[in-house]
């Protein structure tokens, strides 16, 4: 005698309530001045863009912010250079004068509340040379870039470096120290990994822009946690990320403004892989 057993279920749609906070203003302000083996460019045109945050699910268009009163002073002398609005968001000035190893400050007032952000411009350091190998990556079956440096013995440095292939959607970035390795010729890669149906590896052809950018110690600690949320994007494990604080702080008594004030001196080398 046979006995069957059935089990039947059915399924609820719950409806979650989920906490959402009032918009805030997010400042994305990098002030970058380029080197290169030959010397420094001006670095006086300079972009603040403003917007303000949306919930993290929303996919309502970022809003932009206009209206707002943006300036950089130099801490030790004083000189003030206004950004003008562009009413999209935008706001540039054409007479910034950068100096190495100079702390400066972002001053942004915007809809009755006032936000400060203080940083240096690290000295940059120039990349020497770049290559290309397989033997050097993770997968031997695989095209990587090698750039390669070196690092000031005279000081602590940290680095923050963008990839660019011409086509893809999104930068490759990285952030590192000089802990392990002060004063020594560095070499770094860069290479894409094909296990991603997303991603094909580097080809001959291909044009990659690398961006290396000496930073300050906070910003680096700052980039290292955003870098961490942004790998945890679609981990069915880890939580919801939640808004990172930055270095603009609401001088008024309101919430703190989300994003950045950086300066950094910037290295950009273009390389085509053979």
């Amino acid at each position: 005698m046979g006995i069957g057993l059935f089990f039947t279920s059915c399924t609820d749609v719950v409806d979650v309530d989920l906490t959402t906070e009032e918009p805030n203003l997010v400042i994305e302000a990098s002030l970058d001045w380029e080197i290169n083996d030959t010397g420094a460019t001006t670095g006086n045109e300079q972009t603040v863009k403003l917007s303000m945050s949306s919930p993290y699910f929303s996919q309502d268009q970022v809003e932009m912010v206009t209206g707002a009163t943006v300036k950089v002073v130099n801490n030790a002398t004083g000189e003030e250079y206004p950004f003008t609005d562009q009413n999209n968001g935008y706001y540039t000035t054409f007479s910034f004068e950068p100096l190495v190893n100079q702390s400066f400050t972002l001053y942004v007032e915007y809809d009755g509340e006032s936000y400060e952000a203080t940083d240096t411009f690290e000295e940059g350091t120039v990349i020497s040379n770049v290559d290309q190998s397989t033997e050097g990556g993770f997968d031997t079956d695989l095209t990587e870039i090698n750039y390669y440096f070196q690092d000031d013995a005279t000081r602590d440095n940290f680095y923050f470096v963008k990839f660019y292939r011409d086509g893809d959607l999104l930068n490759s970035i990285e952030t590192f120290s000089d802990e392990f390795i002060n004063g020594n010729l560095i070499n770094n890669f860069y290479e894409l990994d094909d296990d991603d149906d997303d991603i094909e590896p580097l080809k001959p052809g291909d044009v990659v822009d690398i961006n290396f950018y000496s930073i300050t110690e906070p910003y680096y600690n700052y980039m290292n946690i955003l870098i961490y949320q942004a790998e945890e994007v679609g981990n069915p494990f880890s939580t919801v990320p939640v808004g990172l604080q930055g270095n603009c702080k609401n001088v008024s008594g309101g919430k703190d403004a989300y994003g950045y004030f950086r300066t950094t001196q910037v290295n950009q080398v273009t390389y085509t892989v053979q």
